[in-house]
């Protein structure tokens, strides 16, 4: 794979993320001063430091190690930590969870053969709220586990698998109610926007005329829902693996990868998360990471990259870019718009073999690959002859190839077209590359575009093995 550098941009490093995660360790911005102490007992615990671990996305840092004395450890410090998910980590690797808020002066007492059920704290709603539902959970993992043996192979019928599942619905039921209460009696609380944050919606029970459950509708409103309890406002969820765990699940499994479907769902996330500047940040480059192209397993993944950039990368709202930077990443987001899945591909001429002007749109056959690629590129030399094996059954479907060599010379393009066995197909070249940029993106080669009947581009960013898919589909629509 070789990627293609142009002058009308940088290339994509994705600069604009290097400063994400700078602040993550800093102090809240606040103008009041304020202390952090904190007084952890732990019975049972062994002499030694226990270390503190910061959150921030899926990322953890360290901020401090503690000595731990008589069971004792203190985490105290003239100014506030920033407020978020922490972990404090003992020596033998078991580690207790503490939300940190407005309130960093509090007591934890329980012992280290449990952790969790014994937990005592003093001086902090969050926190105590945290264990109601550590214990909650902890205690009905532990008879899930125990019936779970009994019903171990057991059919599905069985008295005793009909009821652990009964049991297991009940416990989730107790688990909503818990966090209705505490919803209710402290809304505005840190661990109440954590943990409604981190919730699934509930799959809706749907039915077809026929009593089969309407899945597809179910589907739709569980990723209608999906992010409805989180506090897009509440920057603190940054400090903790919420909203990169909700993020990495919506777009790895929840929505259908389909270009137009995330770009639905991208559009309406991002609009909500303009409610803070710090988690905009976040979700936008998240997403620009995840179909950055050449990099993305999504056909299309110019489509979301360029609607995200184009609709939401403004001077108003990225503001973490300089202007030069957000005037490039702009630049590359309009060329990828050129040659978007379902568009009307662009014409292209340039000279062929013999120093003729060929076109495009010159080749009547049914279908065209307009195959873009780098004599130097490895991947390139590995891909070619595939094609060139595939040419003759290719060619029975309709197809014929257009191919243009890029950021290459005249004498290594004519090498690699007789090297290749290429001679069969419409070769071009265009020192310049003026002919091909702007009409058909192309950061990495080789990339392959089909055009159909109606020149119209039906696929992209394709391996060899996938063109026969294309025409399938094509074909199964056009019948």
């Amino acid at each position: 794979m070789t990627t293609i550098k142009k002058s009308t941009l940088t290339g994509m490093t994705l600069f604009f993320l290097l400063s994400l995660w700078a602040c993550a360790n800093n102090a809240e911005k606040s103008n009041v001063k304020q202390t952090c102490d904190i007084t952890i007992t732990v019975e049972g615990a062994a002499p030694g430091w226990a270390k503190l671990i910061g959150s921030y996305t899926d990322k953890t840092f360290f901020v401090d190690s503690f000595k731990i004395e008589n069971g004792k450890l203190r985490i105290k410090q003239d100014s506030s930590l920033h407020q978020g998910l922490y972990y404090v980590l003992f020596p033998d690797n078991q580690n207790i969870q503490i939300l940190l808020s407005d309130d960093q002066q509090f007591d934890l007492k329980t012992t280290m053969s449990d952790l969790i059920q014994p937990m005592q704290v003093t001086g902090s709603i969050d926190n105590d709220l945290l264990y109601q539902s550590f214990k909650l959970q902890q205690h009905q993992d532990n008879q899930q586990r125990t019936m779970q043996v009994q019903v171990n192979g057991k059919p599905e019928n069985d008295p005793a698998v009909i009821s652990f599942k009964k049991m297991v619905e009940d416990f989730r039921a107790a688990r909503r109610v818990q966090l209705a209460e505490m919803t209710k009696a402290h809304p505005n609380s840190f661990f109440v926007k954590f943990k409604n944050a981190g919730q699934n919606p509930e799959v809706k029970d749907i039915r077809l005329a026929t009593g089969e459950k309407d899945l597809n509708t179910q589907a739709y409103f569980f990723r209608k829902e999906y992010w409805d309890k989180v506090d897009f406002s509440e920057e603190r969820l940054m400090y903790s693996p919420v909203l990169s765990n909700k993020m990495q699940q919506f777009f790895g499994d929840v929505m259908p990868q389909h270009q137009d479907s995330i770009v639905q769902y991208a559009d309406a996330l991002l609009s909500k998360s303009l409610a803070n500047p710090e988690i905009f940040k976040y979700m936008s480059n998240w997403l620009l990471l995840k179909y950055e192209p050449g990099k993305t397993t999504l056909m299309d993944g110019e489509a979301v990259f360029s609607n995200i950039v184009e609709k939401f990368f403004t001077a108003e709202n990225a503001i973490w870019l300089k202007p030069g930077e957000l005037a490039d990443i702009r630049r590359r987001a309009g060329e990828m718009k050129a040659s978007l899945l379902n568009k009307q591909a662009a014409d292209v001429t340039a000279n062929d073999i013999n120093g003729q002007p060929k076109s495009i749109y010159s080749i009547k056959s049914p279908y065209i690959i307009v195959y873009l690629y780098h004599t130097d590129c490895e991947h390139c030399q590995a891909e070619t002859p595939k094609l060139v094996q595939m040419y003759p059954q290719l060619k029975s479907r309709g197809i014929e190839f257009y191919t243009i060599a890029v950021n290459t010379t005249d004498a290594e393009w004519r090498k690699f077209v007789k090297t290749y066995h290429m001679e069969q197909w419409t070769n071009v070249f265009d020192a310049t590359n003026v002919s091909v940029y702007s009409k058909y993106f192309v950061d990495n080669t080789p990339e392959i575009y089909v055009l159909n009947k109606e020149r119209k581009i039906i696929g992209k960013n394709l391996k060899p093995e996938q063109i026969n898919q294309i025409l399938d589909m094509d074909q199964k629509v056009a019948n």
